[in-house]
C-alpha cells in the first residue's frame, strides 16, 4: 500500500463533467488521496476494477455551504476505478505522503491499519457529540481483509456506545460519520481508538 502511496499525484481543481477515471490515462494517478470537494453538494459512489468490496459511497460538501457533510474524503484510489459525482462541480485530490504518523484518531474516508493505525483491538469513542435522541446516527465503520475479501461491519453511535474493533495489519477501515453535532464541522470529526489491554 505505501507503494500505492507512492505513486499518488495531486491534481489542480477539476471540474466534474462527467465520470472520474483512475489510472495513467485517466484524471487521477492511483494512490491514496485526500479528496476535496470545493464546488457543490451531493453523492460521491463509483466502482472498484480490482477491490469490489471497497464500496465508494459517501456525502460531500464543499467548505461555507451550510451543510453538515465533509469536504474532505480519503480515498484509496486503484487503477481502473471510476468515481462519480452527483450535484458536485469541482474537486481536487491531494496525494498523501508516502510515509505518515500512525494516529488512534481517524477521520472520514479510507485507512490502512499498519499504516495509519497500527494493529490492535481498540474501544471506540470520538471527539463529537451525537444527538442521544438519534439513536442510529453517529459513525458507521467496515473492516476489509483485502486476503479474503470478508467484511466486517460495526456501528458507533448514540444507541449503542460500548463498541470494540479488532485491527490486524493490512486490513482497509472504511468510516463514515452521519453529524448531528452542529459545533463541529464534518471535517474536525474524528472516530477515537483507545487500545485495549487484554
Amino acid at each position: 500500500m505505501n507503494r500505492a502511496a507512492a505513486n499518488s499525484k495531486s491534481t489542480d481543481e477539476i471540474y466534474v463533467t462527467g465520470d472520474v477515471v483512475v489510472g495513467e490515462e485517466g484524471d487521477v494517478q492511483q494512490g491514496i488521496y485526500d479528496l476535496e470537494i470545493t464546488g457543490g453538494s451531493g453523492n460521491i459512489t463509483g466502482t472498484r476494477e480490482a477491490v469490489r468490496t471497497l464500496f465508494i459511497n459517501y456525502i460531500g460538501s464543499a467548505p461555507g455551504s451550510g451543510l453538515d457533510y465533509p469536504s474532505k474524503i480519503r480515498l484509496i484510489l486503484f487503477r481502473g476505478d471510476v468515481l462519480k459525482f452527483s450535484n458536485i462541480s469541482k474537486i481536487k485530490f491531494t496525494a498523501v505522503p508516502a510515509k505518515v504518523q500512525m494516529s488512534n484518531e481517524l477521520g472520514i474516508g479510507e485507512y490502512i491499519v499498519g499504516r495509519d493505525i497500527k494493529p490492535g483491538t481498540y474501544k471506540l469513542s470520538s471527539n463529537a457529540n451525537m444527538n442521544p435522541e438519534l439513536t442510529s446516527s453517529g459513525w458507521s465503520i467496515n473492516i476489509l481483509d483485502t486476503s479474503t475479501g470478508k467484511t466486517i461491519e460495526q456501528r458507533y453511535n448514540p444507541g449503542n456506545m460500548d463498541v470494540a474493533v479488532k485491527l490486524e495489519e493490512g486490513q482497509i477501515v472504511s468510516t463514515k460519520f452521519d453529524n448531528t453535532d452542529r459545533s463541529m464541522s464534518s471535517d474536525e470529526a474524528r472516530l477515537i481508538f483507545t487500545e485495549l489491554n487484554q
